[in-house]
């Protein structure tokens, strides 16, 4: 049984890779923005220094981090409650790679409505796919998150045969 801080670094982990590759998207947008062929800045900006990137901003700024970091956690723990969203991570915490098919009979949810449901975990840092076969596994985070559920249902379940005896 993992207790509460391993969970919360656990997901946190999965986290921090899943901000790090958004982090890298924007930063490779951030690196194009006002490169003109002709070499020039963007108009409103003086000088030989082009605009400061997000990344830069944002290591001066722990209140937008603090923030972000909320939306990423509140987002993966959003997806991942959802009954549906619950099972199919339950799926793949007693499977490391679960196919789609398998995915559908366990779960009863069409093929569109899985492959949705699916890219929703993927993109809460929550689960994976490999694009070749298409066979998904879940994260640490997803463990981590169904071993929380689990261990929080399990108490209830105690407490509440505990105190109507």
């Amino acid at each position: 049984m993992k207790d509460l801080s391993e969970i919360s670094a656990a997901i946190a982990e999965e986290l921090w890779q899943r901000f790090r590759l958004l982090a890298m998207i924007i930063d490779k947008a951030d690196s194009f923005v006002g490169m003109a062929p002709s070499g020039e800045l963007p108009e409103g900006h003086v000088g030989a220094q082009a605009p400061p990137r997000w990344l830069q901003t944002l290591a001066d700024s722990p209140d937008e981090v603090k923030a972000i970091a909320g939306d990423l956690v509140l987002r993966a723990l959003r997806a991942a409650l959802e009954p549906t969203n619950l099972a199919i991570l339950v799926k793949l915490r007693e499977q490391p790679v679960v196919s789609l098919g398998d995915l559908m009979q366990a779960t009863q949810v069409n093929r569109l409505s899985l492959g949705e449901r699916i890219n929703d975990l993927i993109q809460s840092g929550l689960a994976m796919k490999e694009v070749q076969t298409g066979q998904v596994q879940g994260t640490q985070a997803a463990e981590a998150v169904v071993d929380f559920f689990q261990q929080t249902r399990d108490q209830l379940v105690k407490r509440i045969l505990q105190k109507i005896v």
